[in-house]
């Protein structure tokens, strides 16, 4: 038996519930990663932990940021 765990997908609603962000955010994050399509259906997903890492990536703590 293998030992793949698949990944877990998420799609632009989803990250707007999760989130507790705008429509527009959501749809702006899935741009910014790698997307998951399969064959015959029009949703687009990206990867839980794609997510996670751009969050990392794009926080800051107050003196990173240009005031």
């Amino acid at each position: 038996m293998s030992d793949l765990v698949l990944p877990e997908l998420i799609d632009a609603k989803g990250l707007q519930a999760e989130l507790g962000i705008t429509r527009a955010a959501a749809e702006q994050i899935m741009r910014a990663l790698p997307v998951v399509t399969f064959p015959g259906l029009r949703k687009v997903y990206v990867k839980r932990a794609h997510v996670l890492e751009l969050i990392e990536k794009r926080t800051f703590t107050k003196d990173q940021i240009r005031a």
